[in-house]
């Protein structure tokens, strides 16, 4: 199939979509989208903590750079590290009150901003979207 330059391209829109959306949200909150990322999988999906190869894999970057994202937070008392008990030569990372509190303040603002959508999107638009956006994702983790 030859692309001619005027066909819909999903995954470009959705990339760029993407982008802009952590982007402007990162300027509002005043944090990075990669420090941004890592407080939301603390928060969400790994409340009770993990370490650090975790981290990265989750987020699909190296371990280094969560290491550096971890000390960053770890000086601004958003994250806590703890000695692993299963293997002391490895650290537990979980949000620390203070990481809990900033990520409700901005979970809140995510909040706002549905709201505004909801203004210019009709219930079923939004339920059509989050259908479309979750096959995407499926299609995306098993493809090889």
């Amino acid at each position: 199939m030859r692309n001619h330059g005027d066909e819909p391209h999903l995954l470009r829109d959705l990339y760029r979509t993407s982008q802009a959306l952590f982007n402007n949200l990162s300027r509002i909150v005043g944090i990075s989208a990669s420090k941004l990322a890592l407080l939301r999988l603390l928060a969400i999906e790994l409340p009770q903590g993990a370490g650090t190869m975790e981290l990265a894999r989750r987020l699909g970057v190296n371990a280094a750079a969560v290491s550096r994202l971890i000390k960053e937070m770890e000086e601004q008392k958003w994250v806590r590290c703890r000695p692993d008990p299963s293997d002391r030569r490895r650290s537990q990372v979980s949000l620390s009150a203070k990481g809990q509190r900033l990520f409700l303040q901005i979970h809140e603002r995510v909040h706002e901003f549905e709201s505004s959508m909801q203004q210019k999107l009709t219930p079923q638009d939004i339920e059509t979207a989050i259908k479309v956006l979750s096959e995407i994702r499926d299609t995306v983790e098993q493809f090889k």
